[in-house]
């Protein structure tokens, strides 16, 4: 038995040719498959969170009310309402459609809707939505986009539905001011 394994894999060799190695076929028009290790993967995603995150936003922030800092965060001292400012890496009309194709319902957030408006002269997309949290009260879930060249900036916020009256204009300001650092 031994030595017909042998020869099956010596037929083998010899019928593939002197390199025993396989050959990959790339159809016309296709790119090759790149296989990146875990390490290149996670430093990957660890930049497109960075450009995210990464502080490229500048915007006045009523800081007696925001009183918690967390970077490109804020909140309240019972963190009830909070505003948090992201660069998303693609263009303000992409990302208009992208949000205009997301479903009504995700993750127990229901949307309340989505337009385009303006606010002082400024063309800005206005996503609300809605939760409840453990106790049943409604917490009320806002994301302002506006076109920053080929980024768009995001403004994200939340507030309890009862205190809207309190912190949206406050959020508002935040979001008609927001604009790149230089």
């Amino acid at each position: 038995m031994r030595a017909f394994l042998i020869a099956i894999l010596f037929l083998s060799i010899v019928s593939c040719g002197k390199d025993p190695k396989s050959k990959t076929e790339t159809l016309e028009g296709t790119e090759p498959i790149v296989s990146e290790t875990k390490e290149e993967i996670a430093e990957e995603v660890e930049n497109a969170m960075g450009d995210i995150f990464s502080d490229q936003i500048a915007m006045e922030i009523d800081e007696t009310v925001f009183v918690v800092d967390n970077g490109t965060n804020r909140a309240n001292e019972d963190m009830s309402a909070g505003i948090m400012k992201m660069l998303a890496p693609q263009p303000y009309d992409t990302f208009k459609e992208k949000m205009m194709n997301e479903p009504e319902e995700q993750n127990g957030v229901t949307s309340l809707g989505i337009e385009e408006t303006e606010l002082e002269g400024r063309k800005v997309l206005v996503q609300k939505s809605m939760t409840t949290d453990e106790v049943g009260d409604k917490m009320i879930m806002m994301m302002h986009a506006l076109p920053a060249g080929e980024k768009t900036i995001m403004i994200s916020s939340y507030f309890m539905e009862k205190e809207a009256s309190k912190y949206l204009p406050l959020i508002e300001k935040s979001v008609i001011t927001a604009k790149l650092k230089k």
